[in-house]
């Protein structure tokens, strides 16, 4: 007997349902129901989405088997207590941090509480981009988490099951992989305009480092893609780069310390750095904030 077909809506029209709304559309899942604070933001992503309308978000939870709650955090909680929620309907939140208490008042209701949450930086609200491959953290009694595995693997994504009160160090864990990482870049950005090195041409030099970095990564792992003067043992190099810190960009300096002395792991785990160096480097490194402290 064929599996009955999940009709899906969302609540919330912002960058997250743009992307995966789209996403489902083209997977030929049902996308029903689309609804938002302003009603011309559901409009536009309903007219994206064949066989979605755009509703106010009761609709949304009368009509869906599954709706999901692309909202900011700090509103999930607010946005599904206000609702009434059908027995045997899922209220899904899509925050990476939230757990499933957020939704208790569904769960009052009769509903089933989950989390689907793309670990995925999407772009602007109208571009849909593209989650293959992407992980998708999934929460939820086991019964609906195999529904939302269903629905992460139409993405071509790859569901993954967290632990019960793990979302929060999940989502901490993903910012060093993501957020951060441009605000590094925007950090290596800055020290090269004290060059005079205009933004785009900095960024045009720096992003095929950080893609051959990834690809490095992906290739070898961590430890085997690390390339650097701390894996290559080269304290001369590392005590430049503290004293033009410290002259030149004092902020920076802090953070290039506590980076250097994470790197020294990585570096001994490949095995291009000899332990006698790498505690000449960190006593290097431990100097420096001596010094700035004094």
């Amino acid at each position: 007997m064929p599996r009955k077909k999940i009709t899906l809506g969302f609540i919330g029209a912002g960058r997250v349902a743009t992307g995966l709304a789209s996403g489902f559309a083209r997977a030929g899942v049902n996308v029903v129901a689309i609804a938002s604070r302003r009603i011309a933001s559901a409009q536009r992503l309903a007219k994206r989405v064949r066989g979605a309308r755009a509703c106010a978000p009761q609709e949304v939870a009368d009509r869906t088997d599954i709706a999901l709650l692309t909202v900011p955090d700090d509103a999930i909680e607010a946005v599904a207590s206000s609702l009434r929620w059908r027995a045997g309907s899922a209220c899904v939140h899509c925050s990476g941090a939230a757990d499933l208490d957020v939704l208790r008042k569904a769960v009052a209701d009769g509903a089933l509480a989950g989390g689907f949450h793309p670990l995925h930086m999407f772009g602007e609200a109208g571009d849909p981009g593209g989650l293959a491959g992407c992980a998708i953290a999934l929460a939820g009694p086991d019964a609906l988490v195999q529904r939302l595995a269903r629905l992460a693997r139409a993405l071509h994504a790859k569901p993954l099951r967290l632990p019960e009160g793990g979302r929060a160090l999940y989502h901490a864990a993903a910012n060093f992989s993501g957020a951060f990482v441009i605000a590094l870049i925007q950090e290596a950005v800055a020290l090269w305009g004290k060059l005079g090195i205009a933004e785009a041409d900095a960024l045009a030099a720096l992003l095929p480092l950080l893609r051959g970095t990834a690809d490095n990564v992906e290739k070898l792992g961590a430890a085997g893609g690390l390339g650097s003067a701390i894996a290559r043992g080269d304290a001369g190099t590392i005590r430049r780069h503290l004293d033009v810190l410290a002259r030149q960009a004092p902020d920076s300096l802090e953070l290039y310390r506590i980076l250097s002395l994470r790197t020294i792991p990585l570096a001994l785990a490949k095995g291009t750095l000899e332990p006698a160096a790498a505690k000449e480097i960190s006593a290097l490194l431990e100097k420096s904030i001596l010094k700035r402290v004094d």
